[in-house]
């Protein structure tokens, strides 16, 4: 039992570590593409241009390139570039849309032709909707959002905009902003964490390739590796109490203050001195194939697919699964040895004891000795703490059940 549990463990680390690297290469990929920013981008696109039948793409695409470049809402500059905001509240997209409707006949040598033809087509989508005038408009939210907060401080920033903005621009155009603005964003959630998925898969894919990391080879060697294996195991083990030591130390009330890549990187480095997740030499790289199951490679990118959060969770789980066998172990010797001594300590008694009367209406009550009293409370007190045991266990082996379940339903989704 316990050199299954210690394998998973194994498994469990290695796949941990692996799967951090992944989400550091695909959190690089993410913010170097600016994912979140061009997925924000089409789906605003989308919404400004069902604000009027006759608002083209081109000049939606251009308004929200303002709007996501806009000083409140950008994300920044990046080699000279500035980059594509990835949030932006309701509240600050209507302002934003009044501010640049209010410049559309004011001459700006930085606004190219395109640009000042989007801002003169906004500006006449909000006039059919309702908005005349934005730049007086805007003023009045402003104004009023100013008196809010004085006359109400205790009101947030975005229900005193919002408020205001519904107090003085009650119209057509801000209706249709507010009713479809959060199933849009819903949609650009979904999307973008549909293509986070993807670009996690491909980076499983590259690491796994890279390590040339086969599932298949790993578990064979965890179990015929006795050594390999104890040393991870208690590597995971160390890493788990010296985290939780110095939560105790520097934080008593018991919230985390080590980071999960803090410890990643110990369990790094054992596994390396075990010479696992050592990426070969250039010259052996294309030879080291050889030896390794396709197989078990796409295994891993299945496994390594599954996040670095969920082998985490899956590691914590089977190292309390593995203490809680280890309780109970330590429980039932003690029941043992407990019944041992009782046992050694009634026979001397009853060899001592005088023969009964041969009257058989006589009765006679052999006093109990201490130590027998003794070892059978301890006795039964290790029954207790075996039955609370096994309960925490069979809990344990749920969760391990749980995450079996899981990993056969990503197999079979690959798989079709």
């Amino acid at each position: 039992m316990f050199k299954s549990i210690d394998i998973l463990i194994g498994l469990s680390v290695i796949m941990l570590v692996a799967s951090m690297a992944v989400t550091m290469i695909t959190q690089a990929i993410i913010a170097v593409s600016g994912s979140r920013g061009r997925n924000l981008l089409a789906g605003l696109v989308g919404m400004i241009e069902q604000l009027d039948p006759g608002f083209s793409k081109r000049h939606a695409q251009e308004i929200v390139k303002m709007i996501l470049t806009h000083q409140a809402v950008n994300g920044g500059t990046s080699f000279g570039i500035v980059r594509y905001g990835d949030v932006i509240h309701r509240e600050e997209l209507t302002k934003i849309l009044l501010e640049l409707a209010s410049k559309a006949e004011t001459p700006d040598q930085k606004i190219t032709k395109i640009q000042q033809q989007a801002l003169r087509a906004l500006k006449n989508t909000m006039a059919a909707n309702g908005i005349v005038n934005p730049e007086q408009t805007l003023d009045n939210v402003r104004l009023f959002a100013l008196q809010l907060e004085k006359s109400s401080p205790e009101m947030a920033s975005n229900v005193r905009h919002n408020i205001a903005l519904m107090r003085y621009a009650p119209s057509q155009f801000l209706a249709k902003i507010n009713s479809r603005f959060d199933s849009i964003i819903d949609r650009v959630s979904d999307r973008f964490t549909f293509n986070a998925r993807i670009l996690a898969f491909l980076s499983a894919t590259l690491v796994a390739v890279a390590l040339q990391l086969d599932t298949i080879m790993l578990v064979n060697r965890l179990a015929m590796d006795e050594s390999t294996r104890t040393a991870i195991v208690q590597a995971a083990i160390d890493e788990v109490q010296s985290k939780e030591n110095n939560n105790l130390a520097e934080n008593p009330s018991g919230q985390s203050a080590a980071t999960a890549p803090e410890s990643v990187k110990v369990l790094y480095r054992s596994l390396a001195n075990e010479g696992i997740l050592v990426v070969p030499k250039i010259g052996e790289w294309s030879d080291s194939w050889k030896n390794v199951n396709p197989a078990g490679v796409f295994l891993s990118i299945l496994l390594l697919s599954l996040g670095a959060p969920f082998w985490y969770g899956a590691l914590g789980k089977l190292l309390q699964l593995r203490s809680l066998l280890a309780r109970k172990d330590d429980v039932e010797r003690v029941l043992r040895q407990s019944t041992q001594e009782a046992g050694k300590s009634a026979t001397p008694v009853a060899q001592s004891m005088p023969p009964m009367p041969s009257n058989k209406s006589a009765t006679a009550a052999a006093p109990s000795s201490p130590t027998d009293s003794t070892a059978l409370t301890a006795a039964k007190a290790a029954v207790n703490a075996a039955k609370v045991a096994e309960s925490k266990a069979q809990s344990a082996m749920t969760a391990i059940d749980e995450i079996n379940v899981k990993l056969d339903q990503l197999l079979k989704k690959k798989s079709d």
